[in-house]
């Protein structure tokens, strides 16, 4: 399994939703349960700056893992390495730099 190696930009953002399946009885009750042992996986939106020297090897990662194969990648506020996917990026060209905007996804295979 490949380990993405880019560096970040510091302004990531996180998000969570855990997943819990509701049971809803009268008068307004309901019960509730995580949904699956894994429930509480996290998305990272993800900004990678390269120079545009360095951007074929940054698309050819991404294409050759495309949204499928995870990776592993270390948050950079955790020593944890974790897997993900990429599903989507897009990418905005500049005359020095180009910056590709992500979403990984915190899978567990």
């Amino acid at each position: 399994m490949e380990t993405f190696r880019w560096k970040i930009d510091p302004d990531m953002g996180v998000e969570s939703e855990p997943l819990v399946s509701v049971a809803k009885f009268g008068d307004g009750y309901e019960q509730r349960r995580p949904a699956g042992l894994n429930n509480n996986l996290e998305k990272y939106s993800v900004t990678i700056r390269v120079k545009r020297s360095e951007v074929r090897y940054l698309r050819d990662f991404l294409n050759r893992h495309a949204g499928v194969k995870s990776f592993i990648w270390t948050p950079p506020y955790s020593y944890q390495p974790i897997k993900v996917v990429c599903r989507k990026w897009s990418s905005k060209v500049g005359m020095l730099n180009v910056t590709f905007t992500t979403t990984f996804e915190q899978v567990i295979l």
